[in-house]
Protein backbone atom coordinates (compact mmCIF):
# COMPACT_ATOMS: atom_id res chain seq x y z
CA UNK A 1 0.00 0.00 0.00
CA UNK A 2 1.44 3.37 -1.00
CA UNK A 3 1.17 6.59 1.06
CA UNK A 4 -1.89 7.92 -0.83
CA UNK A 5 -3.85 4.68 -0.41
CA UNK A 6 -2.93 4.59 3.27
CA UNK A 7 -4.04 8.19 3.93
CA UNK A 8 -7.30 7.77 1.95
CA UNK A 9 -8.24 4.55 3.76
CA UNK A 10 -7.61 6.12 7.18
CA UNK A 11 -9.58 9.29 6.38
CA UNK A 12 -12.48 7.36 4.83
CA UNK A 13 -12.76 5.36 8.04
CA UNK A 14 -13.56 8.58 9.95
CA UNK A 15 -16.59 9.27 7.77
CA UNK A 16 -15.86 13.02 7.79
CA UNK A 17 -14.46 13.39 4.26
CA UNK A 18 -15.94 12.70 0.86
CA UNK A 19 -13.01 11.17 -0.97
CA UNK A 20 -14.16 10.49 -4.54
CA UNK A 21 -10.88 11.52 -6.20
CA UNK A 22 -12.06 14.98 -7.29
CA UNK A 23 -12.37 16.87 -3.99
CA UNK A 24 -9.87 19.42 -2.68
CA UNK A 25 -8.96 17.00 0.11
CA UNK A 26 -8.11 14.35 -2.53
CA UNK A 27 -5.82 16.81 -4.33
CA UNK A 28 -4.17 17.80 -1.05
CA UNK A 29 -3.62 14.14 -0.16
CA UNK A 30 -2.09 13.54 -3.62
CA UNK A 31 0.34 16.42 -3.02
CA UNK A 32 1.25 14.99 0.40
CA UNK A 33 1.74 11.58 -1.17
CA UNK A 34 4.17 13.00 -3.76
CA UNK A 35 6.22 14.65 -1.00
CA UNK A 36 6.21 11.45 1.05
CA UNK A 37 7.21 9.45 -2.04
CA UNK A 38 10.28 11.67 -2.52
CA UNK A 39 11.24 11.14 1.13
CA UNK A 40 10.63 7.38 0.91
CA UNK A 41 12.73 7.16 -2.27
CA UNK A 42 15.56 9.08 -0.58
CA UNK A 43 15.42 6.71 2.41
CA UNK A 44 15.41 3.68 0.10
CA UNK A 45 18.48 5.04 -1.71
CA UNK A 46 20.19 5.76 1.63
CA UNK A 47 19.51 2.19 2.75
CA UNK A 48 20.91 0.83 -0.52
CA UNK A 49 24.04 3.03 -0.34
CA UNK A 50 24.62 2.15 3.33
CA UNK A 51 25.94 -1.32 2.47
CA UNK A 52 28.90 -2.02 0.18
CA UNK A 53 27.19 -5.08 -1.29
CA UNK A 54 24.23 -3.04 -2.59
CA UNK A 55 25.67 0.45 -3.12
CA UNK A 56 26.00 1.78 -6.65
CA UNK A 57 26.68 5.49 -6.32
CA UNK A 58 27.83 7.69 -3.46
CA UNK A 59 28.10 4.73 -1.08
CA UNK A 60 30.97 3.35 -3.18
CA UNK A 61 32.74 6.69 -3.69
CA UNK A 62 32.46 7.63 0.01
CA UNK A 63 34.04 4.33 1.06
CA UNK A 64 36.76 4.64 -1.59
CA UNK A 65 37.66 7.98 -0.01
CA UNK A 66 37.51 6.49 3.48
CA UNK A 67 39.62 3.44 2.60
CA UNK A 68 41.91 5.50 0.34
CA UNK A 69 41.16 3.30 -2.66
CA UNK A 70 41.37 4.73 -6.15
CA UNK A 71 38.16 4.65 -8.17
CA UNK A 72 38.71 2.36 -11.15
CA UNK A 73 36.58 0.08 -13.25
CA UNK A 74 32.87 -0.58 -13.19
CA UNK A 75 30.66 -0.30 -10.11
CA UNK A 76 30.91 -4.06 -9.63
CA UNK A 77 34.74 -4.03 -9.80
CA UNK A 78 34.86 -1.08 -7.39
CA UNK A 79 32.47 -2.85 -5.00
CA UNK A 80 34.54 -6.04 -5.15
CA UNK A 81 37.73 -4.09 -4.38
CA UNK A 82 36.05 -2.50 -1.36
CA UNK A 83 34.72 -5.83 -0.10
CA UNK A 84 38.19 -7.35 -0.38
CA UNK A 85 39.73 -4.33 1.33
CA UNK A 86 37.22 -4.70 4.16
CA UNK A 87 38.23 -8.34 4.60
CA UNK A 88 41.75 -7.39 5.76
CA UNK A 89 42.24 -8.27 9.41
CA UNK A 90 45.01 -7.68 11.97
CA UNK A 91 45.90 -11.37 11.56
CA UNK A 92 47.08 -10.85 7.95
CA UNK A 93 50.79 -10.70 8.80
CA UNK A 94 52.48 -13.54 6.92
CA UNK A 95 54.50 -12.83 3.79
CA UNK A 96 51.74 -14.23 1.56
CA UNK A 97 49.09 -12.28 3.47
CA UNK A 98 51.04 -9.02 3.13
CA UNK A 99 51.50 -9.57 -0.61
CA UNK A 100 47.76 -10.28 -0.93
CA UNK A 101 46.85 -7.19 1.10
CA UNK A 102 49.16 -4.99 -0.98
CA UNK A 103 47.63 -6.37 -4.18
CA UNK A 104 44.11 -5.66 -2.84
CA UNK A 105 45.23 -2.09 -2.26
CA UNK A 106 46.43 -1.90 -5.87
CA UNK A 107 50.15 -2.53 -5.40
CA UNK A 108 51.58 -5.56 -7.20
CA UNK A 109 54.57 -6.43 -5.04
CA UNK A 110 56.83 -9.26 -4.01
CA UNK A 111 58.15 -9.23 -0.45
CA UNK A 112 61.47 -10.65 0.71
CA UNK A 113 62.47 -10.76 4.34
CA UNK A 114 65.90 -9.58 5.38
CA UNK A 115 66.03 -11.05 8.87
CA UNK A 116 69.62 -9.90 9.53
CA UNK A 117 68.65 -6.25 9.04
CA UNK A 118 65.08 -6.75 10.37
CA UNK A 119 63.83 -5.19 7.17
CA UNK A 120 61.36 -6.06 4.45
CA UNK A 121 62.43 -5.74 0.84
CA UNK A 122 59.38 -4.93 -1.31
CA UNK A 123 59.86 -5.23 -5.04
CA UNK A 124 57.08 -3.18 -6.63
CA UNK A 125 56.50 -5.18 -9.80
CA UNK A 126 55.31 -3.30 -12.85
CA UNK A 127 55.24 0.04 -11.03
CA UNK A 128 56.81 3.02 -12.71
CA UNK A 129 59.54 4.93 -10.93
CA UNK A 130 57.86 8.31 -11.37
CA UNK A 131 57.39 10.32 -8.20
CA UNK A 132 53.56 10.09 -8.08
CA UNK A 133 53.55 6.28 -8.40
CA UNK A 134 56.32 5.95 -5.84
CA UNK A 135 54.51 8.17 -3.32
CA UNK A 136 51.26 6.25 -3.86
CA UNK A 137 53.05 2.94 -3.26
CA UNK A 138 54.76 4.40 -0.19
CA UNK A 139 51.38 5.48 1.22
CA UNK A 140 49.92 1.99 0.66
CA UNK A 141 52.98 0.31 2.18
CA UNK A 142 52.81 2.52 5.27
CA UNK A 143 49.16 1.60 5.72
CA UNK A 144 49.59 -2.16 5.55
CA UNK A 145 53.14 -3.25 6.29
CA UNK A 146 54.03 -4.04 9.92
CA UNK A 147 54.93 -0.85 11.76
CA UNK A 148 57.74 -2.48 13.76
CA UNK A 149 59.74 -3.38 10.63
CA UNK A 150 61.62 -1.08 8.32
CA UNK A 151 60.93 -1.61 4.67
CA UNK A 152 62.66 -0.85 1.42
CA UNK A 153 60.51 -0.32 -1.68
CA UNK A 154 62.25 -1.10 -4.95
CA UNK A 155 60.74 0.22 -8.19
CA UNK A 156 63.51 -1.01 -10.46
CA UNK A 157 62.91 -3.62 -13.10
CA UNK A 158 65.72 -5.67 -11.61
CA UNK A 159 65.77 -7.10 -8.10
CA UNK A 160 68.00 -9.38 -6.05
CA UNK A 161 65.56 -12.18 -6.81
CA UNK A 162 66.01 -11.58 -10.55
CA UNK A 163 69.78 -11.53 -10.12
CA UNK A 164 69.75 -14.73 -8.06
CA UNK A 165 67.55 -16.51 -10.62
CA UNK A 166 70.10 -15.90 -13.39
CA UNK A 167 72.27 -18.53 -11.69
CA UNK A 168 75.49 -16.86 -12.80
CA UNK A 169 78.70 -17.31 -10.90
CA UNK A 170 80.24 -14.55 -8.84
CA UNK A 171 83.02 -13.93 -11.38
CA UNK A 172 80.43 -13.14 -14.05
CA UNK A 173 78.75 -10.63 -11.78
CA UNK A 174 82.07 -9.19 -10.67
CA UNK A 175 83.17 -8.63 -14.27
CA UNK A 176 80.65 -5.76 -14.57
CA UNK A 177 82.69 -3.82 -12.02
CA UNK A 178 79.75 -2.74 -9.84
CA UNK A 179 80.13 -2.29 -6.11
CA UNK A 180 77.38 -3.59 -3.79
CA UNK A 181 76.26 -0.01 -3.21
CA UNK A 182 76.13 0.64 -6.95
CA UNK A 183 73.90 -2.40 -7.41
CA UNK A 184 71.71 -1.41 -4.45
CA UNK A 185 71.29 2.16 -5.75
CA UNK A 186 70.98 1.23 -9.43
CA UNK A 187 68.34 3.37 -11.15
CA UNK A 188 67.80 5.57 -8.08
CA UNK A 189 64.33 4.09 -7.57
CA UNK A 190 64.39 2.96 -3.95
CA UNK A 191 62.36 4.29 -1.02
CA UNK A 192 62.97 3.58 2.66
CA UNK A 193 60.25 3.35 5.30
Amino acid sequence: MNALESMVSKLKATGIYTLNGTSLVDYELQAYAEGLKMAADAFAQLEQESFIATSTDYGISNRETLFQVGAYGSSEERRTALLKRGAITPNDFTKADMERVLSLAGLNAEICENTAAKKLYVNCLGETADNAAMQSALRIAKLFLPAHLNAELDFRSISWNNIDQLDECFDTKDSFGYTWDAIDCYGNAMLQI
